[in-house]
C-alpha cells in the first residue's frame, strides 16, 4: 500500500517556492470529449474556446460535426479589498495561470497542470493518472473506496466516480503578469490572491450524454477579507451562426441560455438545438445571521456592437464588468422589462415556446444613464453574449474561506428552435435531479472552510435536499470545544457519527453518504457545550 508521505509534500513545496514570480502562462489545453460533447479547456480559466487557431470557437456538437455552439467562456470573481476593487477575470484570454497562492505570493512548477483521465486508464497507460497523488492537497477529487478519509495510490481511483472524464488544475490569479485590460471582460485590475481548485467531469449515463459539469473550489488565499462578492459565468454562446442568436433565462432553474432566433439556422439548419448553463450550486453567504444560499442573483446581457453604450462589452471597463456581474447595465442604469415597466436583474425570462412573461420577441428598453429611453418592439437577432452572477452587496469572504459553485453547460435539440429551448429546460430538470444521485467526493471528512469566528451557534439545512445518496451538512461553532454531530432515523436510533472531537472555532462542511439507508426521513443533531439542535432531512432514492 502506497500513501502520500509527508515529505513527498515538503519536497513539492520546496518545488514550487523555487519558482515563485509573475510570468507569462504557457497556454495548455485538453479536450473534454468522454460523451456528445467535446468542449476545450484553458489553463487560463477559460473554456469552449480554440485560442490555438484565432477566433475560432470551441464547443463542438454534436463531437465529430464541425458544428459549434459556444464560442467561449470564463469564470470571474469581483470584490473590494480595503476599498480597492479587485477582478480575477475570465471571458476571452482568462486572467488565472496554474498554480496556487504561497506566503502572498504567486507560486508554480511544471506539475501544476491540467491533469486529464478518462474510464478506462490507469498508472501505466496515462501519466496524469500515476500524478494524480500530486493535486490531492489542492482539491483535486477522488473515489474514496475504502472511505478513511485518505487518498491510498493503490486503493482510491482518481477522478470522479463513475465519471467518464475528469480533469483538474489548480487556478490562481496571484500571477500579475496574466491581469491586462485586454481581456475582454473588465480585467486588469491588482490580483485578489484568489485559489481556484478547477474540476470539470461528464458522464455517458442516460440524461446526462450531452452536459459537462464544472465545480470550483474558490479559497480566498490573501490575507484581508474579500466585500461586495459576485461570482460570474460569462458566455459568449455562438450557436452555429452567431448573427441570429436569442438568449433567455429561466429563474426557477437557475438557467441561461441561447436559441436561434428564428427555426432555421445557417450552419445547423431547421430546428436547431439551444444551449445553456445551469447553475447547481451557489455560494453561501456567510455574513449573515443565518447562511444564505444566494443562487442565481442575476442574468443580464452584452454584446460586441450595440447601438447602446452602456451594453457594449465592457472591454477594460473594470466597474462597467462588476456592474454587469451585480445586475445592472455598465452604467448602472436598471434593466427595464418593458412589458411590465419594471426594474430587473434577470432580462428575457419568460418562455420563448408559450411567448409568456418577457422575451426577446417582445423588445427591450434601451435605456442609459436612468430608467428612460427608445423602447425597441421586437429584438433584431444578433451576437449575443450573457452572464449569469451569484453574489451581494453584503457577501463578505474571509481569508481562508472556501466557496464551492457547481453548474452544468449542457445542450439539447427539439422539434424547432422554440422547442428546444422546452427540451433544454426539461433536461435542466433532469440533470439537477441526476446530479444529485452522484457521488462527489470534493471534500473527505471535516471541511474547515472559514476560520473566522462566529457570533454564535449555526447549525444549517443540509444541501442538497432532498438528497440522494450524498449531502453536506454546515455547521459553524463560536469558541473551541468538543463538538458531536450524529444522524439519526425517525424512530431516534442512531445512524452515524459524523463528527465526535475538539474543533477551534470556525465553519465546517461535512459530508453524509446514506447509499447504505432505506429512503425517509432522517435528523441530524449538533450539539457542543449547552448547545443542541436537530434539524431534519429527506433520503429519496
Amino acid at each position: 500500500m502506497k500513501t502520500i508521505k509527508l515529505y513527498s509534500a515538503l519536497v513539492f513545496l520546496i518545488l514550487i517556492f523555487q519558482n515563485s514570480y509573475s510570468q507569462p502562462v504557457v497556454i495548455q489545453r485538453q479536450n473534454m470529449n468522454a460523451n456528445n460533447i467535446n468542449a476545450i479547456f484553458q489553463n487560463t480559466g477559460i473554456f469552449n474556446q480554440n485560442t490555438a487557431l484565432q477566433n475560432q470557437p470551441g464547443f463542438e456538437w454534436p463531437k465529430g460535426s464541425g458544428l459549434h455552439a459556444i464560442f467561449t467562456t470564463g469564470i470571474n470573481l469581483a470584490a473590494y479589498v480595503n476599498g480597492q476593487f479587485r477582478m480575477a477575470s475570465g471571458s476571452f484570454r482568462g486572467e488565472y495561470s496554474p498554480g496556487i497562492v504561497s506566503n502572498g505570493m504567486y507560486a508554480t512548477n511544471s506539475t501544476l497542470k491540467i491533469y486529464s483521465i478518462k474510464a478506462g486508464d490507469n498508472a501505466s497507460n496515462n501519466p496524469d493518472y500515476a500524478n494524480w497523488h500530486l493535486m490531492i492537497p489542492y482539491g483535486a477529487p477522488y473515489d474514496d473506496v475504502n472511505m478513511n478519509g485518505a487518498f491510498e495510490i493503490d486503493i482510491d481511483k482518481p477522478g470522479v466516480k463513475n465519471s467518464g472524464q475528469t480533469m483538474f488544475v489548480s487556478l490562481t490569479d496571484a500571477n500579475t503578469f496574466q491581469h491586462s485590460t485586454g481581456e475582454g471582460f473588465g480585467g486588469g485590475t491588482s490580483p485578489l490572491f484568489a485559489q481556484i481548485a478547477f474540476i470539470a467531469f461528464s458522464f455517458n449515463t442516460p440524461g446526462l450524454e450531452n452536459a459537462q459539469f464544472v465545480v470550483c473550489h474558490v479559497i480566498n488565499k490573501s490575507n484581508t477579507s474579500w466585500d461586495s462578492l459576485h461570482f460570474s459565468i460569462f458566455c459568449d454562446p455562438d450557436l452555429g451562426d452567431a448573427l441570429d442568436d436569442y438568449i433567455g433565462c429561466d429563474t426557477i432553474r437557475q438557467l441561461g441560455y441561447c436559441y436561434n432566433a428564428d427555426n432555421n439556422d445557417a450552419d445547423y439548419g431547421v430546428a436547431p438545438p439551444a444551449v445553456g448553463i445551469t447553475l447547481l450550486r451557489s455560494m453561501v453567504n456567510r455574513s449573515v445571521s443565518q447562511f444564505d444560499t444566494l443562487g442565481m442573483t442575476s442574468f443580464v446581457q452584452t454584446n460586441n456592437s450595440s447601438s447602446v453604450p452602456c451594453e457594449n462589452d465592457p472591454v477594460g471597463e473594470q466597474l462597467g464588468a462588476y456592474n454587469l456581474m451585480k445586475g445592472y447595465k455598465k452604467d448602472m442604469s436598471p434593466w427595464i422589462n418593458p412589458t411590465s415597466g419594471e426594474q430587473t436583474k434577470f432580462v428575457y425570462s419568460g418562455d420563448p415556446a408559450t411567448n409568456n412573461g418577457w422575451v426577446e420577441a417582445k423588445g427591450s428598453r434601451q435605456n442609459c444613464g436612468g430608467t428612460s429611453g427608445t423602447t425597441i418592439a421586437v429584438n433584431p437577432p444578433g451576437d449575443r453574449r450573457f452572464i449569469m452572477s451569484s453574489g451581494a452587496g453584503n457577501f463578505k469572504m474571509s481569508p481562508n474561506e472556501k466557496q464551492t459553485v457547481i453548474f452544468a453547460q449542457h445542450i439539447a435539440r427539439g422539434s424547432s428552435n422554440l422547442n428546444s429551448v422546452t427540451r433544454l429546460k426539461n433536461e435542466s430538470s433532469t440533470i439537477r435531479s441526476l446530479f444529485n444521485l452522484i457521488t462527489l467526493n470534493f471534500s473527505v471528512g471535516i471541511n474547515n472552510i472559514s476560520s473566522e469566528i462566529p457570533n454564535s451557534f449555526i447549525l444549517n439545512q443540509n444541501y442538497p435536499n432532498p438528497f440522494n445518496p450524498a449531502t453536506k451538512i454546515c455547521f459553524a461553532i463560536p469558541k473551541s470545544d468538543f463538538v458531536n454531530l450524529k444522524v439519526y432515523d425517525i424512530t431516534g436510533k442512531e445512524i452515524s457519527s459524523l463528527v465526535n472531537q475538539q474543533l477551534q472555532a470556525g465553519t465546517y462542511e461535512v459530508n453524509f453518504d446514506a447509499s447504505n439507508l432505506a429512503s425517509g426521513v432522517y435528523y441530524y443533531k449538533l450539539t457542543s457545550g449547552n448547545f443542541s439542535e436537530v434539524k431534519k432531512m429527506m433520503f429519496v432514492k
